[in-house]
């Protein structure tokens, strides 16, 4: 009888989180949401504004990335796009 106390209780308590989830839409067009726009990301060397870049290439903008060390933007480029974009210092 406890068990099943404690799983009508579980379950309750599963119910109550799932109404608090909010569902997040995404865009239908998104390879195409940010096409012939131009993004600058400051702070590129780091893993958010290399996460933000990734994604903002995904969108289709054209993409700047600006940061402090050479070796972390050349790093970031290649793990963005294997190299393949254009890198300038």
């Amino acid at each position: 009888m406890f068990k099943t106390a404690k799983k009508i209780i579980r379950n309750m308590v599963m119910i109550f989180k799932e109404e608090k989830r909010i569902p997040i839409p995404a865009p239908i067009n998104a390879p195409e949401l940010l096409k012939n726009k131009v993004a600058l990301i400051t702070g590129g060397s780091g893993g958010i504004g290399c996460a933000m870049a990734e994604s903002f290439l995904k969108s289709g903008a054209k993409v700047i990335i600006a940061g402090t060390s050479e070796e972390k933007l050349r790093s970031c480029c290649e793990k963005i796009n294997g190299g393949g974009l254009a890198f300038h210092t």
